[in-house]
């Protein structure tokens, strides 16, 4: 799942390593113009609430909202072609590797 924001984007990735058990592989990030956040999910959620470790996701259909501590809110769409911005791709991949 990806979903983006005019400044970020939160996106759902596997990862592919064998060394990972299943189950673990899964992954979400907040990824932002320097920097990638992960976000370790609390418990399994509902279809329209996800809990994190640093923030709540609260979808509703085609858009989102990621809810943080201090009160912020980024509002988020989602992406139907899944295709993270070039230089978040580049971001991730130095996160992951």
């Amino acid at each position: 799942m990806l979903l983006d924001a005019p400044h970020g984007s939160l996106a759902e990735i596997e990862l592919t390593r064998a060394d990972l058990p299943v189950g673990t592989r899964s992954h979400w990030l907040w990824i932002e113009e320097r920097t990638v956040t992960e976000l370790q999910a609390i418990g399994t959620g509902t279809p329209s609430r996800k809990a994190f470790d640093r923030a709540v996701l609260a979808l509703d259909g085609e858009r989102a909202e990621l809810i943080w501590p201090s009160g912020l809110c980024d509002a988020l769409k989602v992406d139907p072609g899944r295709m993270l911005r070039p230089e978040f791709l580049r971001l991730v991949h130095q996160h992951v590797n």
